[in-house]
C-alpha cells in the first residue's frame, strides 16, 4: 500500500507478515527504541514513502515479495538519506543474496519467519552497536560533496548551483543542500527571495557546537528535498571561522544529504581550498574568454589528478553571448587537455527573469534547462540519450562549436 511519510521517525519497519510485525513490535518495545513506526508492506512501499518524505535513521525492511531484491534495495538507498542503517528481511536463505546485500551496505539480512532473539540481536547491532558483528557490512555511504566554482567572477555559478540542485531534487528525488560560503557578498538567498540565516557564521566559527539538530535549524527549505545554507554578514565585521569549521559542517551535511553543493566564492584561501580538496566532483563553469581559459586550467590543476570518485566537469556557460569574439570549445580542449563536458547556451531573458523574480527554472523544455538537466544526469551517471536532430545540434552548428 502507498505510504506518504512527512515527519521523520528514528526507526521504521516495513514488514509483510503479520507474525513478523508482532515479533518486531515486541522487540522494539523490549529494547525501548523510541520514535518508531511499524507499517505492513515491503521494500516498494518504503521506496514510495521516502520518495515523498524523510527516511529514518534506522530501517527494517522486507524484501520477500521483491522479484529483484538487490535492485529494489539499491533504489531504496537512493531515496533514503545518506547514513541510513538497514536490516533486510527475506525468505531466501541464500549466501549469494546475503553477500550482495552486504555489498550494498546493509547491516544484516534475516530470514522470515522472524524470532525475537535474532531480531533483538540485529537491532542492538544496528541501533546501539552492541553486537560483536557490528560493521560486518559496508559503512553507509555518505553524500557527495560537489564544489561549484566559476573560473571568473560573474560566470553564473550561483544561478547554476541553485537550478542544478532544483532539478536534482525535483526530478531525481535526491536530497540536496546548497551552501553559499561567501558570507559577505553571497547572493544565494537574494536570488531565491529568501531571508538569509545568520546562524551559518556561528556554525563555522564554533564547530564544537555543531550537531544534526543545530544544523537543521540553520537550513532554509526551498522545496521538499532542497535546502540552502547562506548568510549576509556586515561588511565591517571580520569573519573568524577556520578550516575546522568548514570540515565539520561538510561532514555533518554529507550524512544528511545525498549531495552537498558548495557555491565556492571566487577567491582562494584555506577555506575554499579545503572545500575543493574534500569535493568528489568539481563543476567548473567558465565563460568563453581568454581569462576563463587561463583560470580554468589553474583550477583544474589545483583540484588534482582525476580518477575514480574524483572528477572535474568542465562547463562552458553563457555560450553565444558574444559569438563573434568567443573562444570555441576546441580552443579550450586543446589548451587544457581536458574535454569540455557541457555547453550552456546564453539566454539573458530567462536568466534575468529568474534572478529578478526569485524564481527557479521550471520543468518546461528550454535549451537552458535541458543543458543543466544533462549535467545532473552526468553527475548521477545516467547515460546520455542519442542526440536528436535539431535542438542542440542546430544550436551548436550555429555557434560553430562543432
Amino acid at each position: 500500500m502507498p505510504v506518504t511519510k512527512t515527519d521523520q521517525s528514528n526507526f521504521m519497519a516495513f514488514l509483510e507478515s503479520p507474525q513478523d510485525i508482532e515479533v518486531a513490535q515486541g522487540v522494539i518495545k523490549g529494547l525501548n527504541i523510541t520514535n518508531t513506526e511499524v507499517i505492513q508492506g515491503g521494500v516498494k512501499d518504503a521506496i514510495e514513502a521516502f520518495a515523498h518524505g524523510r527516511s529514518p535513521q534506522y530501517l527494517l525492511v522486507d524484501i520477500s515479495k521483491s522479484e529483484l531484491p538487490v535492485s529494489d534495495l539499491s533504489r531504496l538507498l537512493e531515496v533514503c538519506e545518506p547514513g541510513v542503517s538497514i536490516v533486510a528481511i527475506g525468505i531466501r536463505n541464500d549466501v549469494g543474496l546475503y553477500r550482495d546485500l552486504m555489498g550494498l551496505g546493509v547491516v544484516e539480512y534475516l530470514v522470515s519467519p522472524l524470532f525475537s532473539e535474532i531480531v533483538g540481536r540485529a537491532l542492538k547491532n544496528m541501533v546501539f552497536g552492541e553486537s560483536k558483528n557490528k560493521g560486518k557490512g559496508l559503512q553507509p555511504k555518505l553524500g557527495q560533496i560537489v564544489a561549484v566554482i566559476g573560473s571568473r567572477g560573474g560566470v553564473g555559478s550561483t544561478f547554476f548551483a541553485t537550478n542544478f540542485a532544483s532539478i536534482l531534487t525535483r526530478e531525481k528525488s535526491r536530497r540536496a543542500v546548497v551552501v553559499d560560503l561567501d558570507l559577505h557578498f553571497g547572493t544565494l538567498s537574494l536570488y531565491l527571495n529568501l531571508k538569509p540565516n545568520y546562524g551559518l557564521r556561528d556554525a563555522l566559527e564554533n564547530p564544537d557546537r555543531l550537531d544534526q539538530v543545530f544544523i537543521e535549524r540553520l537550513l532554509t527549505p526551498v522545496g521538499d528535498r532542497f535546502f540552502i545554507l547562506s548568510s549576509e554578514e556586515q561588511l565591517d565585521e571580520e569573519l573568524k571561522y577556520k578550516v575546522e569549521g568548514v570540515e565539520v559542517l561538510l561532514n555533518y551535511l554529507s550524512k544528511m544529504f545525498h549531495y552537498v553543493i558548495v557555491d565556492v566564492p571566487h577567491y582562494l584561501d584555506g577555506i575554499t581550498r579545503t572545500v575543493i580538496r574534500n569535493a568528489s566532483t568539481m563543476i567548473l563553469l567558465t565563460d568563453s574568454s581568454i581569462g576563463g581559459l587561463r583560470d580554468s586550467g589553474r583550477l583544474i590543476r589545483l583540484f588534482g589528478v582525476e580518477g575514480t570518485g574524483h572528477r572535474v566537469i568542465l562547463v562552458m556557460n553563457k555560450v553565444g553571448e558574444a559569438e563573434k569574439i568567443e573562444l570555441k570549445s576546441s580552443d579550450f580542449e586543446q589548451a587544457l587537455k581536458h574535454k569540455v563536458d557541457h555547453v550552456i547556451p546564453y539566454n539573458s531573458s530567462i536568466t534575468m527573469e529568474c534572478l529578478n523574480q526569485g524564481k527557479l527554472l521550471g520543468a518546461e523544455q528550454s535549451l537552458l534547462t535541458d543543458a543543466i538537466r544533462e549535467i545532473v544526469d552526468d553527475l548521477l551517471g545516467i547515460p546520455k540519450p542519442e542526440e536528436k536532430k535539431g535542438g542542440f545540434i542546430n544550436f551548436f552548428k550555429k555557434i560553430k562549436l562543432k
